[in-house]
């Protein structure tokens, strides 16, 4: 039997990853499910606040692997309760490692240096993969209870989206003083009459 929570998970952070691994100035595909969206949007936003912390380790060489147990051992570590804003750290801080250096600091490479990047490269989407397999099975095994408990991706989406988008609110809110208006002046009218 098929595990659909593992699935998903599996989905998203292949999503993701890969979104974080692809060369720099290459388009990114769109996103392959809610998830995988709000993720981005939220990562970058994690990004953007802690740059000074992750740009250094953008480019890493070292095992990606092992580096995110590490991080997950201490991110989600037992005595302290796990919540989304964890799991972002988490996955940023994967996905950051994933992230290549911007394309001009590769253009005065010798032949043995480009060899060297193309092994580089080929380590990416190899550790790529492994992360995936690494964080699908700690979500999925040792933080399931917790994700099933907090509505699996479904509870992560609805955790970091507004009910309603702010133009929906202020539509909303616009059609209710309408209504309101409408109401006041047909009882005046009503009145008058």
């Amino acid at each position: 039997m098929a595990d659909a929570l593992r699935e998903r998970t599996a989905r998203l952070l292949t999503d993701y990853l890969e979104y974080c691994a692809r060369e720099p100035g290459t388009p990114a595909r769109a996103p392959s499910t809610p998830e995988a969206a709000v993720l981005r949007s939220v990562a970058a936003q994690v990004q953007q606040r802690h740059e000074r912390f992750l740009s250094d380790y953008r480019g890493y060489g070292g095992n990606r692997v092992e580096l995110v147990a590490q991080v997950e051992r201490e991110i989600l570590a037992h005595p302290q309760p796990l919540s989304w804003g964890r799991v972002v750290a988490l996955l940023t801080f994967a996905g950051t490692l994933l992230e290549r250096s911007p394309s001009g600091t590769y253009s005065n490479l010798g032949p043995d240096q480009e060899l060297e990047l193309g092994e580089w490269e080929a380590g990416v989407r190899q550790d790529c993969r492994h992360l995936v397999d690494f964080l699908c099975n700690r979500l999925t095994g040792q933080h399931r209870a917790w994700l099933e408990a907090h509505d699996g991706w479904d509870g992560f989406c609805l955790f970091f989206t507004p009910m309603l988008p702010s133009s929906w609110k202020r539509l909303l809110a616009q059609a209710l003083l309408s209504c309101f208006t409408a109401v006041i002046l047909i009882y005046f009218w009503k009145r008058l009459l």
